[in-house]
């Protein structure tokens, strides 16, 4: 390995992130954004050594000295099989001030997600903060739903041309305009996601998206692609982490209106604004459809600045 500089987070300084993340976001809230910085930082330290693996029993024999650079609690493989990896931690930073380990779950899922190119999950089975003697950490291999299609119609022509890098506000009642677009680049081999209020399966049909990769806007969470809307942290991090890996791919984000409606106008436009600048340096398109008449008029100025106007 080569030794790169890698910033290592002390056990009291994220135990005082958990206590804001508590009191501004919730419990629930506040494991869940633990557990997903995690996972960037794990996927970070990977990136950065640059390191592969093509099954879990390669994992087993790397993950040691990769794990050992946080300084998270010692690391144990307990078993390693074709999609699942048990760990055992001891002396745990986080559940020393009893915690759950949602850090060190994100960052094993992190690590093994980033060493194998597949997407990783991680359960925490014991912890020592419920009265285990060690915490034992359940990894599982999770099938992406999130994989763009591959298929390209080559007979026909473009309907819609637009430029790359940007973001586009449509302004419409109904987003008809907005999925004829969306479906005319999935038609022709552009990598696609789709975020939507309504009913992914009905959306498929009344466009003709089989194959796109779609993100459900809803309450109801029984669904592997559904996304509580209240969350705008963890529907960035799918979307980033889309377009990162689909680079010049089109997204197309409906039901702003119902974000706005779960969060305020500043956090959706705050949303926008990191996806505009993610879709610029990945040279991707980012779609927005709008009813004007839901937002009041100096919010709709505030979207046409930071949007380009189709």
């Amino acid at each position: 390995m080569r030794a790169i500089p890698f910033f290592v987070m002390p056990g009291v300084a994220l135990s005082h992130l958990r206590e804001e993340l508590e009191i501004t976001e919730g419990d629930n809230r506040a494991k869940l954004m633990l557990y997903r910085y995690g996972q960037r930082c794990g996927r970070a330290l990977v990136d950065s050594y640059g390191l592969e693996c093509s099954t879990l029993n390669e994992v087993k024999a790397v993950i040691g000295p990769v794990w050992m650079e946080a300084g998270l609690s010692r690391i144990r493989v307990e078993s390693a099989e074709e999609t699942e990896l048990v760990v055992n931690l001891e002396d745990s930073v986080e559940s020393k001030e009893g915690n759950t380990c949602d850090f060190a779950r994100g960052y094993l899922s992190g690590i093994v997600s980033q060493l194998t190119s597949k997407r990783f999950e991680v359960d925490e089975i014991e912890c020592t903060s419920r009265g285990y003697l060690s915490c034992v950490l359940q990894v599982y291999e999770v099938v992406d739903n999130l994989r763009p299609a591959r298929h390209a119609d080559e007979k026909s022509e473009r309907k819609y041309t637009l430029e790359t890098g940007y973001s586009y506000l449509i302004k419409e009642e109904i987003p008809d305009q907005s999925f004829d677009m969306f479906a005319d680049a999935h038609r022709h081999g552009v990598p696609s996601l789709c975020v939507t209020r309504e009913y992914p399966e009905k959306v498929k049909e009344k466009y003709d998206l089989h194959g796109a990769p779609f993100l459900w806007l809803s309450m109801d969470q029984q669904k592997s692609y559904s996304r509580d809307p209240s969350n705008l942290a963890l529907l960035y991090s799918d979307i980033k982490t889309f377009t990162i890996e689909n680079p010049g791919c089109i997204l197309l984000l409906s039901g702003v209106e119902y974000l706005v409606s779960q969060n305020g106008f500043s956090k959706v436009l705050k949303l926008l604004q990191h996806l505009n600048d993610k879709v610029a340096v990945t040279d991707s398109v980012l779609l927005v459809p709008i009813s004007p008449l839901t937002l009041l008029e100096q919010n709709l100025k505030m979207l046409e600045k930071e949007l380009r106007s189709f």
